[in-house]
């Protein structure tokens, strides 16, 4: 996929330090005008006026276009069910099957460098032993993440990704969030971000930095007030696990104003009930099987 033709689809120029206000006029934010956003910035936002802001913002989730939908495709820990998950051969992997955005896990190591791993320890996904956070950065490159990878930087992360996909970075310990957005601005990474976590408190914190950062809330079991959740950590996205999801839900999120993701998807069967309930992007691990324009589910 070329990136910079891929994103014309969505009216949107490729490039740091686009406004949002470029875009189509389908494609104004009701994700981003839901939120408690002060009314000075919301009036600001009415009237196309730039906002001072160092990240790039990336398009809306879909568009209905006839009848067909507009589905996000997206990597989950890159593309995991075709490389090492977290690596940077499986970023690579899921740019070339054209995702839109990898998914990808942030911790900290002992000595405070932002690195790829999912879980808390390193033994099921290398060939060590012991905990993220009690390993230094030097230690944590000794290990083979899965066919002689290494367990990469956020910074290296950044670095594959820039200017081909768009990242989803998930905060998975506490305090992480800031970090992980300072290192996105340090990066001038050029590329649609959205900033996600388990954590609402995270998230929020990385809203209270930048009011039109896009942040995902995710949620393992949705409680009945999942929408209020959602917008009470200021999330303009929700993620939710597919097997949880109901088309009834997903239209009272949308009802919200928010943009709701489904993961882990892989089956055919299921990528298809995702869609058909209205998800507005799917994450797998094998994102090839998502198909970028759904017919019979628009508008």
């Amino acid at each position: 996929m070329n990136f910079a033709a891929g994103w014309k689809e969505f009216g949107v120029p490729p490039g740091r330090g686009d406004s949002w206000t470029n875009c189509e006029p389908e494609w104004r934010w009701p994700s981003v005008r839901s939120t408690t956003l002060p009314a000075k910035i919301l009036a600001v936002m009415e009237e196309g006026t730039a906002l001072v802001n160092t990240h790039t913002p990336g398009p809306p989730v879909t568009s209905d276009k006839g009848n067909d939908r507009r589905i996000l495709r997206i990597g989950h820990r890159g593309a995991a069910g075709h490389a090492p998950e977290n690596t940077l051969a499986a970023i690579r992997k899921g740019i070339a099957l054209g995702v839109d955005f990898v998914e990808l896990d942030i911790q900290r190591s002992r000595d405070g460098r932002l690195v790829l791993l999912h879980d808390e320890r390193v033994d099921r996904t290398t060939n060590g032993t012991g905990r993220v956070s009690g390993l230094t950065w030097e230690e944590l490159q000794l290990l083979d993440a899965g066919d002689e990878e290494r367990i990469p930087s956020l910074e290296a992360a950044l670095a594959a990704a820039s200017g081909h996909a768009g990242v989803m970075l998930e905060a998975k310990t506490p305090g992480t969030g800031p970090a992980i957005y300072a290192a996105v601005q340090a990066a001038a990474f050029s590329g649609p971000v959205v900033y996600a976590s388990f954590l609402h408190a995270e998230i929020l914190e990385i809203r209270r930095i930048d009011p039109l950062a896009r942040t995902l809330a995710l949620m393992e079991v949705v409680p009945p007030s999942g929408a209020v959740l959602a917008r009470k950590a200021e999330a303009t996205l929700v993620g939710l696990a597919h097997d949880s999801a109901t088309g009834e839900l997903v239209a009272t999120l949308h009802d919200a104003g928010l943009e709701v993701w489904l993961y882990t998807v892989n089956e055919p069967t299921l990528i298809s009930r995702a869609i058909s309930i209205g998800a507005n992007g799917v994450i797998s691990d094998y994102p090839e099987r998502v198909g970028k324009s759904w017919p019979g589910f628009g508008g």
